[in-house]
Formats: C-alpha cells, sequence, structure tokens
C-alpha cells in the first residue's frame, strides 16, 4: 500500500502554490503589461504574495478566484498596506457559495471609483487594469482546483468499463 506522509503532502501544496504564483505572474503580464512593468518584478511577486494572504485571510481557495482577487488588488494597487477598507467589508461577507459573484461586486466597485477619480490622478498602469478586468474576459484558472491542491480534481467522474 501506498503512503504519503505529512511532510510529502506539505512539499506537494508548496509545490501547487509556487505553480499557481509562476502561472500568474505570466497572466498578469500578459493581461496588465503596463502595470506589470510599473511594479517590476519584486513588486508584482509582492502583490500575488498580498493576494494570497488575503485569499487565505477570507477563505478564497478557487484559483480562479484568488486570481480575480489579485487582479482588484492590481487595480487598487497598494503593495504595501493590506486591501481597501471597502474591499474588507464586501469580502467579509462572503460566503464560498457567492464569493465569485462578491468579486465581480468588488470589480465593478473599483472600476467606479477609478472613474470617480480626477483624470490626472488616473494612472495608465490603473486604466489598463480597469480596461482589461472590464472586458469580461474570464481569467485562465480553474474552476474547481485550489490553490494548494496539490492534485487537480477530474472534471466529471470517469466512465466505467464493461
Amino acid at each position: 500500500m501506498l503512503k504519503i506522509t505529512r511532510e510529502q503532502m506539505d512539499d506537494f501544496r508548496q509545490r501547487s502554490v509556487r505553480g499557481f504564483q509562476e502561472r500568474m505572474v505570466a497572466h498578469l503580464g500578459e493581461r496588465f503589461p503596463l502595470l506589470s512593468a510599473a511594479l517590476g518584478g519584486q513588486g508584482v511577486t509582492a502583490m500575488i504574495e498580498k493576494g494570497l494572504g488575503s485569499a487565505a485571510l477570507h477563505g478564497i481557495v478557487k484559483e480562479k478566484d484568488v486570481c480575480r482577487l489579485i487582479e482588484l488588488l492590481c487595480l487598487v494597487r497598494d503593495v504595501k498596506e493590506g486591501e481597501p477598507g471597502w474591499m474588507t467589508q464586501v469580502l467579509d461577507l462572503a460566503t464560498p457559495a457567492n464569493i465569485s459573484a462578491r468579486l465581480e461586486q468588488l470589480g465593478a466597485m473599483a472600476s467606479e471609483r477609478l472613474a470617480q477619480a480626477p483624470e490626472e490622478e488616473a494612472d495608465p498602469a490603473q486604466k489598463e487594469a480597469a480596461a482589461a478586468l472590464s472586458s469580461g474576459e474570464a481569467p485562465p484558472f480553474d474552476e474547481r482546483a485550489g490553490v494548494e491542491d496539490p492534485v487537480t480534481p477530474c472534471p466529471a467522474a470517469p466512465g466505467r468499463s464493461g
């Protein structure tokens, strides 16, 4: 019988998170090139780590939802501070059943706040991020898989051979 130790599972989880982070860096570079250039490699990594911490705090585990949260944090773009209070208020009301809807609500709120800001305060990188988020394009991350899941679940039950 095959046994997997706790240490091995922890290693699988760490590798899974690192893989997500690498894919997230590439995703942000493609989706937000101005922002990625403005933040630099370390800034992008810090933004992703901040997003992972925020996701863990709010119980957000699906890759797709964590990706959306990180995109939103890029839009409001404050690497050093925690998430803005208005985001925290919405996320505190989220449940596993409605987290995707809450993240979309936050996207609308962030875009609205950016639109209301004086034109001279609007950063081109933030405008780019807002445009990318409002495009309605779905992030290329799994709906079912959690960021720390060492094994991605099958999309359907395997068929039985007869």
